[in-house]
C-alpha cells in the first residue's frame, strides 16, 4: 500500500522531498509527547501486575521499554540538532519508523507476558485496555507515516489476539474476534487519518511554494530573472546608508542599450526578449557576489556597487573597472536564431552618497548620465554631475514641445534643390523644421537626434512624407514633375528598421496618387548595415516598387565600397564633411575623386551635398560627380519658394555663389 502524496502539474519541482520531509517532521515533533505516555503507562502496568507476575520479567519487559524510549528520544534530540546536516532523510524516516516498529513489538510482547493465567480478569483488563489504547495512539502520533502507524498497530494488536484465542473460553475467544474487528477498523481509520493529513501536508507545501512564486515575481523581473526596481531601490536604500555609516563609496551604473527598440521593431519583441535573456547573463558574470544587476524595464540595466572604496577616485576606478568588462562583454556578438548581432550601451554613473542620499535621487542622478553618455556619441560611459539635471531639464522641455507639434502640426517642410553638373535642377531633398511658437522656425540639428531618441522620429518621418506627397502634387500642377524630377527624404534607421517600413510607404504614396519615380529615400549607412540580410530584401521591395534609393552621409560611417556594391541602390551621398575640404585638404580629394570614380564603375550615381563654393563645385565637376546640392545652388526654402526657383530655365552658379 501506497502512501498518498497526489503530486499535480503546479507542484514546485522538489515536491515529493518536501512532502517526505514534513512526514518524518511530523513523525518526530510529537515523538517527547509519544514517550511521555509510553513511560507513564509502562509504570503503571509494572505497578498494577506486580503481584501477578514474576518481577524478573516485569523488570526486563520495563529495562526494554525504557531503553528503546532513551534511544529514541536521542533520535529525537540528534535529528532536531543535525537534520539539516548529518544524514539523508531516507535514513532519518527509516529511523522514525524503526523505533516505532521496536515500540510496537514491545508492547505486543506483553501480551505474552504480562498477561497473567487463571482467573485474574482484573490484570487481564488492565493489559487488553493498555495495548488498545497504546495502539489507538500508536494510529494517530505516527499518522504521517503510514507504515509505522499501521506496523505499530498490527505489532500490538496481532499478539493479543494470539493470546487470548490461545486461553481458550468464550469470552477470550469472543474478544479476540472482536479484536480481530478492531484492527480492521483502525487500519482503515489509520489510511484515511494518513491520506487528510497527506492532503493537508502537500496543500501547505503547495501554498508555501506559490507564496515564494508571488514574493519573488513581486521582487524580480519576469523576463531575466533578475531584481526588479523595487528590489533595487530597497538594497540600494540600505547601502547607501551602510556608506554613510561606514564612510564608503559604491556606484550605481544605470545601462541603456543602443538601438534596442531598431533591433526590436525589426527582428521582433520574442529576438528582442531572447538578447536581453542573455544580456543579463552577461551582466551577472561581471559582478561579485556583493554586487547586483538589475532590470528596470525595456533595455535599462541598473548595477549596483556598494562600498567599493573610501576615495571617490578608487571607487570610480573600480566601477569603470566593471564597466569596461560590461562593453567587453557587450562587444561579442549575441546569437539570436542563425544571426550575430552586435550591441552597445550608454551607461551613467552615480556615486553614492556623494551624488545622492536616497534611492530616488541616485536613480535618476545615474538616468541623467546615462543620457549624457548618449547624447555625447553611445557606447561609452559618463560620470554624473549636476548640470546634467539642467540638461535632463531642458531635454523633457524639448520632448514635449516637440509632441505638441506632432499633435498640432507644428513642422513645416523646407527645400534645398540640388542640380546636375550641368546646372539642370533635378529635385530637392525635403527638410523638416518645427514651427517653435517662441522659438520660430528650428533647425532639425536641434531635435532630430532626440526625436530618435524618444521613438517620436517614427511619428515625425510618417507626417513629413504626408506633407511631402501633397507638395508633389502641388509641383506637379506647377509642371515641374519630369521624369527625372525627384524629391528626397531622409528616412532614420528607427524607420527603415520597422517591419511595416515598405508596406506603410507605399500606402502612403498610393493614397496621395504619387508615383514612386519622384521619391528618392535617403538612408544613411549605419542603418543600412546593422542586418546587411534583411537590409538587402528590403531595399529589393522599395525598388521593384519604384523608389530611388541613396546611401545618405556617405564617408561619415562604417561602410566600405565592399558591402555597397552588394546593395540594391542607386546613389551615394558623399558626406558634406568629405566635400567642404576637398581644395584644401588632399586627403579628403582623393577619397571623393576615388569614391566618385569607384561608384561610377559601379553603376551608382554621387550626389556631393555641402557645396558652398564655386571652387569646390568646379572640383567636384572636373571628377564627374553627377549631382550637387549645397548654398552655391540656393539654401533651403519653403515650396512657393522651391517652386519659383525650379521654374527658372537657367542657372548662374557664378551669381548663386557671390
Amino acid at each position: 500500500m501506497t502512501e498518498y502524496t497526489d503530486p499535480s502539474l503546479s507542484d514546485p519541482p522538489d515536491f515529493a522531498a518536501r512532502f517526505r520531509e514534513n512526514q518524518v517532521e511530523l513523525s518526530f515533533t510529537g515523538l517527547p509527547a509519544s514517550l511521555s505516555a509510553i513511560m507513564i503507562n509502562t509504570t503503571v502496568i509494572v505497578i498494577a501486575q506486580w503481584t501477578v507476575i514474576q518481577w524478573q520479567i516485569l523488570v526486563g519487559w520495563f529495562t526494554g521499554m525504557f531503553a528503546l524510549s532513551l534511544y529514541r528520544y536521542y533520535t529525537y534530540r540528534v535529528y532536531q540538532a543535525r537534520k539539516s546536516k548529518e544524514g539523508s532523510l531516507k535514513i532519518w524516516r527509516k529511523r522514525a519508523i524503526a523505533g516505532t516498529l521496536a515500540s510496537g513489538a514491545i508492547w505486543g510482547s506483553a501480551a505474552f507476558l504480562l498477561v497473567p493465567l487463571g482467573e485474574q480478569s482484573f490484570h487481564q483488563t488492565i493489559i487488553i485496555a493498555s495495548l488498545i489504547g497504546m495502539a489507538a495512539g500508536g494510529v494517530i502520533t505516527q499518522a504521517a507515516l503510514l507504515p509505522a502507524s499501521l506496523g505499530y498497530m498490527l505489532l500490538v494488536i496481532i499478539p493479543l489476539i494470539i493470546r487470548l484465542f490461545t486461553l481458550g473460553g468464550p469470552a477470550n475467544i469472543g474478544l479476540s474476534f472482536m479484536l480481530c474487528i478492531y484492527v480492521i477498523v483502525m487500519a482503515s481509520g489509520a489510511i484515511s487519518i494518513n491520506r487528510n493529513l497527506s492532503e493537508s501536508l502537500a496543500m501547505n507545501i503547495r501554498q508555501r511554494h506559490s507564496r515564494k512564486i508571488i514574493e519573488h515575481l513581486a521582487y524580480h523581473d519576469a523576463l531575466t530573472n533578475l531584481p526588479n526596481r523595487r528590489l533595487l531601490t530597497e538594497r540600494l536604500s540600505k547601502d547607501i546608508a551602510r556608506s554613510i555609516h561606514h564612510s564608503h563609496i559604491g556606484a550605481l551604473i544605470y545601462l541603456d542599450l543602443d538601438n534596442f527598440k531598431t533591433l526590436n521593431d525589426s527582428m521582433g519583441h520574442q529576438q528582442g526578449d531572447e538578447l536581453l535573456k542573455q544580456l543579463s547573463l552577461r551582466l551577472q558574470s561581471c559582478l561579485s557576489e556583493e554586487d547586483t544587476a538589475t532590470r528596470l524595464g525595456g533595455d535599462e540595466f541598473v548595477l549596483l556597487m556598494p562600498e567599493l572604496a573610501d576615495q571617490e577616485s578608487e571607487a570610480l576606478r573600480l566601477a569603470e573597472l566593471t564597466i569596461k568588462k560590461v562593453q567587453e562583454n557587450l562587444a561579442r556578438p549575441f546569437l539570436l536564431g542563425h544571426r550575430e548581432i552586435h550591441m552597445s550601451a550608454s551607461i551613467g554613473i552615480a556615486l553614492f552618497p556623494l551624488h545622492g542620499d536616497n534611492a530616488d535621487d541616485l536613480l535618476k542622478r545615474a538616468d541623467f548620465a546615462m543620457y549624457r553618455a548618449k547624447a555625447i556619441g553611445r557606447n561609452t560611459m559618463s560620470l554624473y554631475n549636476p548640470e546634467m539635471q539642467e540638461q535632463a531639464h531642458l531635454l523633457m522641455t524639448l520632448e514635449q514641445g516637440l509632441r505638441n507639434a506632432l499633435r498640432n502640426n507644428g513642422l513645416v517642410i523646407h527645400y534645398q534643390p540640388f542640380v546636375s553638373i550641368d546646372g539642370e535642377v533635378i529635385g530637392g531633398e525635403a527638410l523638416v523644421r518645427w514651427h517653435h511658437p517662441q522659438d520660430g522656425l528650428v533647425a532639425p540639428d536641434s531635435f532630430i537626434e532626440h526625436a530618435e531618441q524618444s521613438g517620436l522620429i517614427i511619428e515625425l518621418g510618417r507626417q513629413v512624407l504626408e506633407q511631402v506627397c501633397q507638395h508633389l502634387n502641388r509641383l506637379a500642377e506647377s509642371g515641374l514633375l519630369t521624369d527625372q524630377f525627384k524629391i528626397s527624404i531622409n528616412v532614420s534607421p528607427l524607420q527603415f528598421a520597422d517591419r511595416n517600413f515598405v508596406s506603410d510607404i507605399q500606402a502612403t504614396i498610393d493614397r496621395y496618387s504619387i508615383d514612386a519615380k519622384h521619391l528618392l529615400l535617403e538612408i544613411t549607412e549605419n542603418a543600412l548595415l546593422s542586418d546587411l540580410g534583411e537590409t538587402i530584401s528590403k531595399l529589393k521591395q522599395l525598388r521593384e516598387a519604384n523608389f530611388t534609393l541613396a546611401i545618405d552621409d556617405f564617408g561619415s560611417g562604417q561602410s566600405s565600397l565592399a558591402y555597397i556594391k552588394k546593395l540594391p541602390i542607386d546613389l551615394i551621398k558623399i558626406d558634406r564633411i568629405l566635400v567642404k575640404d576637398i581644395t584644401r585638404e588632399k586627403t579628403d580629394a582623393v577619397i571623393v575623386e576615388g569614391t566618385i570614380d569607384m561608384a561610377r564603375k559601379l553603376g551608382l550615381k554621387v550626389v556631393a551635398e555641402g557645396v558652398e563654393e564655386q571652387s569646390t563645385f568646379e572640383l567636384l565637376k572636373r571628377y564627374a560627380c553627377n549631382i550637387v546640392q549645397g548654398d552655391i545652388i540656393a539654401k533651403p526654402m519653403d515650396l512657393e519658394g522651391f517652386i519659383d526657383f525650379c521654374q527658372q530655365q537657367e542657372i548662374k552658379l557664378a551669381d548663386s555663389s557671390s
